[in-house]
């Protein structure tokens, strides 16, 4: 099947918050290097694009990664908030900013087919999460003192590890509500992580609701996050069953921790289907680094 030629910045967002060396473990390099080969490899039209901070691109400018992406940019961020507790909130500072409609990738977000055909006026996230029992209560002791509380009009949350939002206005008002969210999370000294899912996904699936904003999951299938597993129930909000989805795409999540030799070899697979064994040169170099 012929590809749609259609072009989009696709964004990767990587910021070492607590600026150690022991942040790059081997499955993390393998991870983000075959996160953008398979990317460019089904997306040939698409720019990517690598926000990195100054100890990330320090780290690996003598290793070949940095020049998988087309293009390097340096990543700010607000001193106001606890990076280390709210992380992601370096990348949605980026998507609170945009001009254009906004692609934006995790590290451990791999696809296997091209996409364009989704890639049009619906937000595009990877599947919904059942939040009940996991993300905190409306009636928490953090949320209830937040000075814009969070609706609740259905008990999901959208798992934004492929995020695409088309309408940049709209992106921009999702991205800078959740940046004062985590502000304010962290003026509390709040220090539970959950509370950063709690604007950046549970809020956003609310958003989508209340604005009748169109939007689409990839996978039909729901994710327990309290039994960190994908459900046999079925959300008609998607667009492929759980087989359909594992020929489209894997998001790693909790399984990043436990990749084993078989899966990083899997990984350099993935990577030197592109490079033509470009990174053959790599293999003791990273398998040396850090679990």
């Amino acid at each position: 099947m012929l590809h749609l030629k259609r072009f989009m910045e696709v964004i990767w967002v990587i910021e070492n918050v607590k600026r150690s060396k022991d942040f790059y473990t081997k499955q993390f390099t393998l991870l983000l290097a075959a996160s953008v080969c398979l990317w460019k490899r089904y997306h040939p039209n698409h720019k990517t694009v690598l926000y990195a901070d100054d100890i990330t691109s320090n780290f690996y400018k003598e290793t070949p990664l940095l020049g998988l992406f087309d293009e390097i940019r340096p990543l700010s961020y607000s001193n106001k908030i606890d990076r280390e507790v709210f992380w992601s909130s370096s990348k949605t500072k980026i998507i609170s900013k945009t001009k254009i409609p906004i692609l934006v990738i995790d590290h451990d977000f791999l696809i296997f087919k091209n996409i364009d055909e989704h890639l049009k006026d619906n937000v595009l996230y990877t599947y919904n999460e059942l939040a009940e029992n996991y993300y905190p209560d409306k009636n928490s002791k953090y949320s209830k003192k937040l000075s814009k509380p969070i609706d609740r009009l259905v008990n999901k949350a959208a798992n934004v590890s492929l995020f695409y939002l088309p309408d940049p206005k709209f992106a921009r008002k999702y991205g800078k509500l959740t940046l004062k969210n985590h502000t304010e999370f962290t003026a509390m000294g709040v220090k539970d992580t959950n509370y950063m899912i709690l604007s950046e996904q549970l809020m956003l699936k609310q958003m989508l609701h209340k604005e009748n904003i169109p939007h689409k999951p990839l996978s039909k299938n729901l994710f327990n996050c309290k039994d960190v597993e994908m459900t046999q129930q079925i959300d008609d909000e998607g667009i492929w069953n759980l087989q359909e989805s594992l020929l489209y795409y894997k998001h790693y999540g909790v399984e990043k921790k436990s990749i084993d030799h078989t899966g990083m070899m899997y990984l350099f697979r993935c990577i030197n289907s592109t490079q033509k064994d470009k990174w053959n040169i790599y293999h003791d170099w990273i398998l040396n680094q850090k679990d």
